[in-house]
């Protein structure tokens, strides 16, 4: 009874050292990401995060880690409800993946350094529709928008507006080829100004546009600025 007393005593105490030394092991394993950091679950190694987990803070993340870091595949949900599927790298979401936001926008795509950047589609809330380059989380080289009025563009892009050459196509079936200027159509004002001036004026402005690089608007309030203070229309 001694001896069988004492080995369930024995036990007991390797229990109890074992569960110590676990709860060190959990409460040691950090994640550098401090905004789900509070609690963790998983695999670790040095002290960090490492191999597959579960991290929750203000924010939560359910996937793999690399040295304290998301780093892989997994699933980051925020606060604010966005949510993000897909790879990782150094913490931030870089490779291929889908985020989902409350309003039932969507983008899936290519991701670097936490930003939509290569190629992708954007779904609105709306119906309206992208699909194309990306650069810095704006549409940028060559892409197409098919709008929720069932409008459509085909071309490049600079910073989220149609810049470079381009095909629209309106609802009412009137389509505009040419060359676009942050969202401007350039090929259009040109034909209304040439139709609506003088022919020599329209000429003169062109020639100005081509020296100085103005817009046609500047080059004519330059114009009229010079001409109402008796000078000459010169830069």
């Amino acid at each position: 009874m001694f001896r069988l007393f004492v080995t369930y005593g024995c036990m007991i105490i390797l229990l109890s050292v074992c569960s110590e030394v676990l709860a060190a092991e959990k409460a040691s394993c950090k994640v550098l990401d401090k905004d789900i950091a509070d609690s963790y679950e998983g695999e670790c190694l040095n002290g960090l995060a490492n191999g597959k987990g579960k991290a929750k803070g203000k924010d939560s993340y359910e996937g793999f880690f690399y040295k304290g870091l998301e780093q892989g595949e997994g699933v980051y949900r925020w606060a604010s409800g966005d949510v993000y599927s897909g790879e990782w790298k150094e913490g931030k979401r870089t490779g291929w993946g889908k985020l989902s936001l409350p309003n039932g926008a969507t983008y899936e795509g290519e991701w670097k350094d936490d930003v939509c950047d290569g190629n992708g589609s954007y779904n609105w809330p709306n119906g309206a529709y992208y699909e194309g380059e990306w650069k810095n989380n704006k549409r940028d080289g060559t892409g197409v928008y098919y709008g929720s009025d069932k409008a459509y563009y085909k071309g490049e892009w600079k910073e989220g507006r149609q810049h470079g050459k381009g095909f629209y196509q309106l609802p009412n079936g009137i389509s505009l080829e040419g060359l676009w200027e942050n969202g401007v159509f350039i090929k259009e004002a040109r034909k209304t100004l040439e139709i609506s001036l003088d022919r020599k004026i329209y000429e003169f402005i062109e020639e100005e546009r081509n020296k100085t690089g103005e817009s046609a608007s500047d080059v004519v309030t330059r114009a009229v600025l010079c001409l109402l203070e008796g000078n000459k229309v010169s830069k």
